[in-house]
């Protein structure tokens, strides 16, 4: 750093985006703006935490810094800087989110240079000397933001198009993304002047950013994409690599040169005309394909161009020809695993074209590895316990590929003279394949869960047996087969985090172990084992049927509760209507007995005797409230009958022996027992008493009383759950993240608007009301989850054989858009 490295900005400087535009100022089409807006208030929470977790640790290494020195001069230069920083910290987050707002107003703007140097922008013919200071500073920052574009490359590719169709510009690149590394980048080094760091705490600060930055964005360029699908830029985008066909083959239109936007039409149709309308493509190796956007300015009209491919209806590309369904299917046996295997093989030389080169390279001196060894190596890895894979000092999923490097590890034991080893190519499309299924699978089910776990050692028993059978992809009741299935299923949808049955998960951990010590080449093994689960399995669905109908009687019995309050409420709101008593009196019967009247409509009817008795004992108390003072009493053997009743009554609704006949005596006989000021306070307590009691089916009353108005698309939801039979499935999200759990929709009430989800344990999970489900329906967070056909193994497969024929181009013959056979 030279003798820079204590140069700071002064205190009182003005902010260099002091001026900044703001979406307010500038001139922006509304739907923009709003557009824009969006994304700015999605990105200023996530960056917000984002800086304010770097901060944390920005101070902490500092301190660190400072009791590591060797020298006091150095730990008061690190400890000062610790000092300013938690000073000054306050100030950065503002700074930094002007700044985006900044970026986002100016996308519009005509294009020119931005760099890491110097203020918000520099002007093409601007020239200035640069000290070492920022020339180092600047390739601190180009580091972390090559290395986070490195990683994100494909969507920002896609945020770079969609930005375009915004601006009504050619796409942007990943330096000029408003939200790109690199602008991040620059908005950090401008709105870190405010913490007057010297150069080398500086760089700690951008190392520490990049820490935290990360392994986030993804996500969080991703949601971005998603947000701008959503609202109509370019929804169908995708990465569709250019397929180079012979020429003696090629069929259609004339093929496009890699780099072309897949479109509707002559270039420059669609659009506000060639690459720099709104449509327009952007530059690079690939083609962007948006199956719709006609008429709105925001993409053109047709998927994947070219070959054989049959239009749509909706503009977009589908697969033609015939031949058989690949996904899952029962017959074709060697034949369809060659099937995939040239499916396979195309997508290969698709990726291999993007890359410059083949994917697949074999050194010269590889010494090709014969398939029993690949077993016996698969086996020996079968053996040791799984170990914990690390990607940028942290614990990641494993997967297939990571099997593979260790199998490859294994086997240059076995080659001689230290030569590399090479697979044979049907081996090498099968761990291909395994590894795609896997991928699939893994979707469905949470990271680091027990079911993930389970998986990951199935890995290497089931690559074994693809390798030596290739009918573990072809038959469905294959037992590998079955087996994988049922512990994804099992996994998926009964071992959530909130509600894990540890007896399943120990059942399903004893089947998968004994897998992996027993399996040995004998299919065999994969069924008794897979027998024993599904016995398992049964008697938790017998249990879960059994708990759903508990809670199902429980909560009808709530709905009978909730109406016989209500017609018991009605009948002493006319009773005392118009009715001048003691609030007494009058707290008593309007809770009180209204409870004991409820409770007689539930357990033997309105038309029965015991209702008109306490009816009868309503208005004789009312009566008696009336008479005041000086009329006379209720005979004293009458009263005795009367207290007793009352006191027996209350006794079934919760109340206390002693409190019942307490109150009983006040009721019957107002004036008698004590003095006038003692009977003033000792009715005054019960009364307070009274009203702090809880009361029958008081919540479910309290429910009710909310009035929620619906909007008219939410009133259409509570329509068609209305419309729902029960045992429909609901797939909920539980946070921003995107994390879904699903939901059995057992039973509603129309009448209490109470809505009963049990999970897949039949264990019930939430609370729910028709209007509030109705709300969460309209905004996205809660949907209806269709009807899916064949297991979860069947269409994990139908997914993988339906991307390889994306990248196959629908040619006759190597494809079909057939549903798999049942």
């Amino acid at each position: 750093m030279g003798n820079h490295s204590e140069r700071r900005m002064p205190a009182s400087a003005p902010p260099p985006h002091a001026s900044a535009p703001t979406l307010a100022s500038r001139q922006l089409p509304d739907r923009v703006r709003s557009l824009l807006g969006g994304i700015l208030e999605y990105s200023s929470d996530e960056i917000e935490r984002t800086l304010v977790g770097m901060l944390n640790e920005f101070e902490q290494q500092l301190f660190k810094y400072a009791e590591q020195a060797r020298s006091n001069i150095v730990q008061t230069r690190w400890l000062e800087a610790q000092r300013v920083v938690k000073r000054t910290r306050p100030d950065l987050v503002p700074r930094f989110l002007i700044l985006l707002e900044a970026e986002l107003a100016t996308i519009k703007d005509p294009p020119g240079p931005k760099s890491l140097i110097g203020g918000f922008r520099l002007n093409r013919d601007e020239l200035s000397l640069v000290d070492n200071l920022d020339l180092d500073e600047t390739t601190v920052l180009t580091e972390v933001a090559g290395r986070v574009e490195v990683r994100n490359s494909l969507p920002l590719y896609l945020l770079g198009q969609r930005f375009g169709v915004l601006a009504g510009k050619p796409a942007f690149d990943a330096e000029t993304v408003p939200v790109g590394p690199h602008a991040l980048c620059r908005m950090l080094r401008q709105a870190s002047e405010c913490l007057e760091l010297s150069g080398e705490h500086r760089a700690l600060l951008y190392r520490t950013f990049e820490r935290h930055l990360a392994p986030l964005y993804g996500t969080f360029i991703e949601s971005i994409n998603t947000y701008l699908s959503r609202h109509g830029v370019l929804p169908n985008l995708h990465y569709v690599p250019v397929r180079a066909r012979p020429a003696a083959t090629q069929t259609g239109p004339a093929r496009r040169a890699p780099g072309e936007l897949s479109g509707g039409g002559e270039a420059g149709a669609g659009g506000a005309g060639g690459a720099g309308g709104p449509g327009g493509a952007g530059t690079g190796g690939v083609g962007i394909a948006s199956g719709t956007g006609t008429g709105t300015g925001y993409g053109t009209g047709t998927g994947y161009g070219g070959g054989s491919t049959a239009r749509t209806a909706g503009g977009g590309a589908g697969p033609a020809g015939g031949g058989m369904a690949l996904g899952g299917m029962d017959a074709g046996g060697e034949d369809s695993f060659q099937q995939m295997r040239h499916l396979l093989a195309g997508r290969r030389q698709l990726l291999g074209k993007l890359v410059g080169g083949a994917p697949r390279a074999t050194p010269g001196n590889a010494v090709l590895v014969e398939p029993t060894l690949v077993q016996d190596a698969l086996g020996s890895l079968q053996k040791k316990p799984l170990g914990p894979v690390m990607v940028g000092g942290k614990p990641t999923v494993r997967t297939i590929a990571h099997l593979k490097q260790d199998l490859l590890a294994q086997l240059r034991q076995a080659t001689p003279d230290g030569k590399p080893p090479a697979l044979p190519e049907e081996d090498n499309d099968t761990i291909d394949l395994v590894g795609m299924l896997f991928d699939h699978l893994m979707k469905d089910v949470r990271p680091n869960s027990p079911a993930s776990n389970l998986l990951a050692k199935l890995q290497v028993p089931l690559l074994r047996v693809a390798l030596q059978d290739k009918g573990f992809f072809t038959r469905r009741q294959h037992p590998a087969r079955q087996m994988l299935n049922a512990i994804a299923e099992t996994g998926a949808y009964w071992l959530g985090e909130d509600d894990t049955d540890q007896q399943l998960v120990g059942k399903m951990q004893s089947v998968v172990d004994r897998t992996v010590r027993e399996f040995d080449g004998d299919v065999s093994v994969f069924g008794n084992l897979l027998e024993d689960l599904s016995s398992h399995l049964q008697t938790v669905s017998r249990k879960a049927e059994v708990a759903e109908k508990r809670h199902v009687e429980a909560a009808r019995g709530k709905e009978r509760l909730a109406l016989a309050r209500e017609r018991a409420a009605a009948v002493v709101e006319g009773l005392l209507k118009k009715q001048n008593l003691p609030r007494f009196t009058h707290t008593l019967l309007s809770q009180a007995w209204t409870d004991v009247l409820a409770l007689t409509s539930l357990r033997q009817g309105e038309d029965s005797d015991a209702w008109k008795q306490q009816l009868e004992i309503a208005e004789r108390l009312v009566g008696v409230a009336k008479a005041g003072p000086g009329a006379a009493g209720i005979p004293p053997a009458e009263a005795r009958a009367l207290q007793q009743e009352i006191q027996g009554a209350l006794s079934q609704v919760g109340y206390h022996a002693d409190e019942a006949a307490a109150i009983a005596q006040r009721l019957v006989d107002p004036q008698g027992g004590g003095s006038d000021d003692d009977s003033a306070a000792s009715r005054t307590e019960l009364t307070m008493r009274l009203k702090a009691r809880a009361r029958l089916g008081e919540d479910l009353q309290q429910a009710k009383k909310k009035k929620v108005v619906l909007a008219p698309d939410e009133q259409a939801r509570l329509e068609q759950i209305k419309h729902l039979p029960f045992g429909t499935w609901f797939e909920f999200t539980l946070n921003q993240q995107g994390e879904k759990v699903r939901r059995r929709l057992s039973w509603f009430s129309t009448v209490t608007g109470h809505v009963l989800f049990v999970n897949h344990r039949g264990q019930k999970v939430g609370e729910h009301t028709l209007e509030g489900l109705a709300k969460a329906m309209a905004q996205g967070q809660v949907k209806v989850v269709e009807e899916e056909k064949g297991t979860l193994i069947d269409r994990a497969w139908n997914t993988v054989m339906n991307a390889l024929r994306s990248f196959a181009g629908g040619s006759s013959g190597n494809s079909s858009s057939e549903a798999p056979a049942r």
